[in-house]
């Protein structure tokens, strides 16, 4: 019994002395591939609404992801793999651009993302409170538009990340009916809606 004790008490010591970077990577290894359905909502610098909308995601890698906002702010963003697709309904118009350095702070890459790709990207802290757990990512590189990125989970589920721009706007994101497991290929072929505008911005691909 006192040699169960001892192994036990060795087990939670290394537990407590993981790094925040080490704790967070663990959290996230159920959502590196999962679908799930979300609400966003982006407040001002002074806390005041901007937009609130509804939508759906799934993630199947860092660079293959597929994310869809409801009516009235229909748009749908698919990454797959090779280059990213933006559709906006409202200009029915369709972008292709290249899947680059621009993506780090999305949501995609967070949440697919290993221990070395958050600690090459991210300075990790965590602050504990019972059951919760929130870590708040600060990007390395000075010139990232993102200031900071807040990540809040109770026990290992995911409750909302935010994510806070140079500017002070903060858009909160909540997931609901979350499925963990890779998500159907289908959601990561996009075809342009007949008689959209497509514009490639690809630059020297």
């Amino acid at each position: 019994m006192r040699y169960v004790i001892v192994f036990g008490w060795l087990v939670l010591s290394l537990g407590a002395t993981a790094s925040p970077i080490e704790s967070l990577a663990r959290l996230l290894e159920p959502y590196r591939t999962f679908s799930a359905d979300f609400q966003q909502s982006t407040l001002d610098s002074k806390g005041a609404s901007i937009t609130e909308m509804t939508g759906a995601l799934a993630i199947a890698s860092e660079s293959t992801f597929y994310w869809k906002t409801n009516p009235p702010f229909l748009q749908v963003i698919v990454a797959d793999g090779k280059v990213l697709w933006v559709f906006d309904e409202d200009l029915y118009q369709v972008q292709v651009r290249p899947l680059d350095d621009t993506l780090t702070a999305s949501p995609a890459a967070i949440l697919s993302g290993d221990l070395d790709v958050l600690g090459s990207r991210f300075q990790v802290t965590e602050e504990r409170t019972g059951t919760i757990a929130v870590y708040a990512l600060e990007p390395r590189a000075t010139d990232e538009v993102t200031r900071q990125i807040v990540l809040r989970f109770d026990g290992t589920r995911l409750l909302d990340l935010s994510i806070e721009d140079a500017l002070g706007n903060r858009s909160l994101i909540s997931l609901t009916e979350v499925k963990y497991g890779k998500p159907a290929n289908a959601l990561f072929k996009f075809k342009p809606p007949e008689g959209a505008d497509v514009i490639y911005a690809l630059g020297d691909q």
